[in-house]
């Protein structure tokens, strides 16, 4: 991409007045992933999104480094209901080329780490060898500053994996295509016409308030097969209608993500249902910020260190900043530097050599 982009980037951009310039690319690449694939994970081929940009000034780009990484973060943390630890990349894990690399990473129920985006500062290591250099304000020929970010369709694996379960998908409502699937129930045609009705007028209070909604009418399916096909699918909530819940003038409602069933008044359904997938959305986030924290272990010990590796946990640990203790860790465990969290402490020396250590990072096994 970088090549790509950059020869063109050296034509375009002649003058500060053409400063900043911010492509997105939505588009596939093609890796020589072969052994080792995984769907959504490592594939041959991929979608995802990649942006790069071109600066006048070093802290104009740096600033928009840290503008797309904080953009990552709440999309995932906030659409995908995913938490992710955000910080750099040590030097021997960086996008080559790049000055530094900011990342996000999570961990899966399975405890390898899953690096979910990256943002880099790419300083003038790219600007130099292809020429993107512009005349500034006092007509002096300056080469610029680039960044480049990008998150891929890894981001739905992750998804999948954090919040399914043993019967399927388990959606986030604000990303979900059918956030309710409302299903009548009627065993003869007098219960038809009058839970139809009733269904109807659910999608419509729905609808209105410009929610994602389907109303299954498969007459020659069975209520159980419906349900255990939208758990499945993984739709947040299921809204049942049946004869006794049109007498009563209510419905009662089943989320997806634990199972659980209430009764709902009809005139009820417009106001309550927006609080409703709201905490369906924050009981997921909760649930995997308990996996994140269960999944990561602190220690200052090797012993320890190698244990939890083996395990399947992330690990807070101290380090010296020296890659020969990073790549014998990694010899040794398989385990790499996944972030160096921008919050991250400094527990006073390295757990693989006992020299001080100039930071904590976490380490983690990664697909």
């Amino acid at each position: 991409s970088e090549t790509l982009a950059y020869s063109m980037y050296s034509k375009w951009i002649q003058s500060w007045r053409d400063l900043p310039l911010k492509i997105n690319f939505w588009n596939t690449a093609l890796r020589a992933e072969i052994k080792a694939t995984k769907p959504f994970l490592r594939t041959s081929e991929f979608l995802w999104q990649e942006g790069h940009t071109v600066h006048a000034t070093q802290q104009e780009a740096e600033g928009e480094v840290a503008e797309i990484l904080e953009i990552y973060k709440k999309t995932v943390q906030e659409e995908l209901a995913i938490p992710v630890i955000t910080g750099k990349k040590s030097d021997k894990e960086k996008f080559v080329g790049a000055v530094y690399t900011t990342t996000m990473e999570s961990i899966m129920p399975d405890g390898k780490a899953l690096q979910m985006g990256t943002s880099h500062f790419l300083g003038q290591n790219f600007s130099k060898p292809f020429e993107v250099k512009y005349l500034d304000k006092n007509n002096t020929e300056t080469f610029a500053w680039q960044t480049s970010w990008g998150v891929s369709w890894r981001l739905i694996g992750a998804m999948i994996m954090v919040h399914g379960d043993d019967k399927g998908l388990v959606l986030p409502p604000r990303v979900a295509p059918i956030q309710i699937v409302v299903v009548p129930i009627y065993y003869n045609e007098q219960d038809s016409a009058r839970v139809n009705d009733a269904a109807d007028k659910v999608e419509k209070i729905l609808k209105e308030k410009g929610l994602r909604v389907h109303v299954d009418r498969r007459d020659q399916l069975t209520p159980g097969f419906k349900y255990n096909e939208w758990e499945m699918r993984g739709v947040p909530l299921r809204i049942e209608v049946g004869p006794k819940d049109v007498d009563k003038n209510k419905v009662m409602y089943a989320t997806r993500h634990i199972k659980q069933k209430k009764d709902l008044a009809m005139e009820s359904i417009s106001s309550e249902i927006d609080e409703i997938l709201q905490k369906i959305q924050d009981e997921m986030f909760e649930a995997a910020k308990k996996l994140l924290a269960d999944k990561t272990t602190k220690t200052s010990e090797y012993s320890e260190f190698r244990e939890a590796i083996e395990k399947g946990t992330f690990v807070d640990a101290g380090w010296c900043g020296k890659r020969e203790c990073e790549e014998k860790i990694k010899e040794d465990t398989m385990a790499d530097i996944r972030v160096i969290p921008f919050d991250s402490g400094n527990s006073g020396k390295c757990v693989y050599c006992k020299n001080p250590s100039v930071t904590n990072a976490i380490f983690g096994r990664a697909y």
